[in-house]
């Protein structure tokens, strides 16, 4: 689920700020972009993320705002002085200034170092900590405003299901008259009043209609849009496999009506819950 959170907190002279964004993703992929000096931290900032966001294509960054004093922060000039001058051999010929090969140094990695003493504050740590539990509750907040509009568009969309499924009685009795008596005229045809066995018609009747029968698929279908609708507004916390393979049976249950139907005003109806539930599988693919 898309979201955005920002958090702040204080310390010493300087404001610790967290922004966290998150992208719709059926997998989790975190990344967190820190200063250099708060490595030794990342792993337990992703546990705290992952436990708290669940899922997503994740993005989170720490920074700070004002005058920050890291003393063991430094620059590795060796390797600086290193990637200049075999730069600058090989784009002499671009005519490229040496103010733009060192622009584009320093974003190479391993210019940053940190010192022997790179063990954090304590205080600073909790102030990071402070500050990325503000943006995860931002974000958080931002998902169920999010959750909130999604579940309405799925109840909507699988009650829409469950009440096509009582309008296919009217147009099945039609239909299966229709092919009855389509089929008493082809037999007349073929056999050009002759005489006809009743009884063997009537047997080969009712095994086609019994092949064309839809009670069963009418009846699951309920079933599974009942099912849909409790674990939608049920208290189950990650619901969203559960609601893919509930999806997966009313899709089958569709398709098998459609097969079946034969009778235009019912593949009406088979083409209208198709596209609510094409309208619930898009929805699914976003939540947690």
């Amino acid at each position: 689920m898309t979201g955005y959170g920002r958090g702040t907190s204080p310390y010493q002279d300087m404001t610790v700020l967290a922004e966290i964004r998150s992208l719709n993703s059926k997998i989790t992929d975190l990344r967190i972009k820190l200063p250099v000096n708060l490595g030794e931290k990342e792993i337990e900032l992703r546990n705290i993320v992952l436990q708290r966001t669940q899922r997503g294509k994740i993005e989170m960054a720490i920074s700070f705002e004002g005058d920050l004093a890291i003393d063991d922060v430094v620059f590795d000039k060796g390797l600086i002085r290193k990637y200049f001058l075999q730069l600058q051999e090989i784009v002499s010929e671009f005519g490229v200034g040496p103010e733009q090969i060192l622009h584009e140094i320093l974003k190479l990695p391993d210019v940053l170092k940190t010192g022997n003493n790179s063990e954090i504050d304590e205080n600073l740590w909790k102030s990071i900590l402070e500050a990325t539990h503000r943006a995860i509750d931002h974000l958080v907040i931002f998902r169920e405003h999010e959750g909130r509009s999604q579940f309405t568009d799925l109840l909507q969309s699988v009650t829409s299901i469950r009440d096509m499924s009582p309008q296919i009685d009217p147009h099945d009795q039609e239909r299966l008259a229709y092919v009855r008596n389509r089929m008493r005229q082809k037999l007349e045809e073929y056999l050009n009043g002759d005489q006809v066995d009743v009884n063997r018609f009537e047997q080969e009747v009712v095994y086609y209609l019994d092949r064309l029968d839809i009670n069963e698929e009418k009846v699951r279908l309920q079933q599974h849009c009942n099912f849909f609708i409790e674990t939608l507004t049920g208290d189950l916390e990650m619901k969203s496999k559960q609601l893919n393979f509930i999806a997966q049976e009313i899709g089958r249950e569709i398709n098998t009506l459609g097969a079946k139907a034969q009778w235009s005003p019912l593949q009406h109806l088979v083409v209208g819950m198709k596209n609510e539930l094409e309208k619930i599988k898009e929805q699914l693919a976003n939540i947690v």
